[in-house]
C-alpha cells in the first residue's frame, strides 16, 4: 500500500514543530500547560473519585469546565497553525477563529468518546481502532467543516483501508509517550523528594513546597509537550491522507 509511513509522518511533524515553534510554544503554554497547572493547584491532593462528590463538585466544576474548553481551543489553534490555516493572521486572530469551532469540536469529541467506549466494551482493540479512524476530526473541523457529524464521517472516509495501520501508529506513539512519562515523572518525583528534605520535611497542608512545584511543573511541561507532538503528528497524517485517494475496503 502506498502512502505515508510512520517515519515520514514523524519527521514531518518534528520539522513543522521547529518551523512554527515561535507561534506554537506560547499557545501550548497558555492553553495546555497553564490550565493543567491551575487545575492541579486547585484540586490539590484530592483523589480523582472525590473531585465531583459532595462539596467538592462546585469548586472542581468552576475550573474543570474552563480547562476543558481551553484545551479544545488550544488543540484547534495549534492544528490551525500547523496546517497553515488562516496564514497571515496574528496568534490572537487564530485563537479567536478557533474559539468559534470549540462547540462542534466538543460535540465531535463526545461522539468519539462514545464510540471509543463502545469499542472497549467489545474488546480493547476495537476501541483503539475506532479512535484511530476518528483521529482526523480536529484537523477536519479546522480546515473543512464545522459539522461534527460530517467531520466524523470524513475522518472515517479518509482512513478507510488504513484503519489498522493508523491504529498501530498511534499505539506506537502512546507506548513511547508512556515510557517517557514514566521516566520523567520518576525524575520529577526524585527532585521533589530531595527538595522536600532540603526544605526540612513535608509542607503545610494546602501549600506546595519547592519539591511539589518542581514535580508539577515538570509534569505539566511533559504533558503539554506530548500533546503538542500528538497534534503535530495528527496534522501531518491528515495532510498526507487528504492528498491520497482512499482505497477500497
Amino acid at each position: 500500500m502506498g502512502g505515508p509511513t510512520f517515519a515520514s509522518l514523524w519527521e514531518a511533524a518534528v520539522a513543522s514543530l521547529r518551523r512554527d515553534q515561535a507561534l506554537l510554544v506560547p499557545v501550548a503554554a497558555a492553553f495546555l500547560f497553564l490550565p493543567q497547572l491551575l487545575l492541579a493547584r486547585w484540586v490539590g491532593d484530592l483523589p480523582v473519585n472525590q473531585w465531583f462528590s459532595g462539596g467538592n463538585a462546585a469548586r472542581t466544576l468552576i475550573l474543570f469546565v474552563p480547562v476543558v474548553l481551553a484545551s479544545l481551543v488550544g488543540q484547534l489553534s495549534l492544528t490551525a497553525i500547523l496546517l497553515g490555516e488562516g496564514e497571515g493572521q496574528t496568534v490572537s486572530q487564530a485563537i479567536g477563529a478557533s474559539a468559534g469551532r470549540a462547540a462542534p469540536a466538543l460535540a465531535a469529541n463526545l461522539i468519539q468518546a462514545l464510540g471509543f467506549g463502545f469499542g472497549l466494551l467489545l474488546l480493547i482493540l476495537p476501541g483503539f481502532y475506532v479512535l484511530g479512524r476518528l483521529s482526523l476530526v480536529i484537523p477536519l473541523i479546522v480546515s473543512q467543516t464545522r459539522d461534527p457529524v460530517d467531520a466524523i464521517q470524513r475522518s472515517w472516509h479518509l482512513t478507510r483501508g488504513r484503519g489498522l495501520q493508523v491504529m498501530a501508529w498511534f499505539a506506537t506513539l502512546f507506548l513511547g509517550f508512556l515510557l517517557v512519562s514514566i521516566a520523567v515523572n520518576g525524575l520529577a518525583a526524585a527532585f521533589g523528594v530531595v527538595s522536600a528534605i532540603a526544605e526540612g520535611g513535608v509542607a503545610e497542608e494546602g501549600r506546595w513546597g519547592l519539591g511539589r512545584w518542581i514535580f508539577e511543573l515538570m509534569g505539566g511541561a511533559l504533558s503539554a509537550g506530548i500533546t503538542l507532538l500528538l497534534i503535530a503528528f495528527t496534522a501531518e497524517l491528515y495532510r498526507a491522507l487528504r492528498s491520497l485517494p482512499a482505497p477500497d475496503g
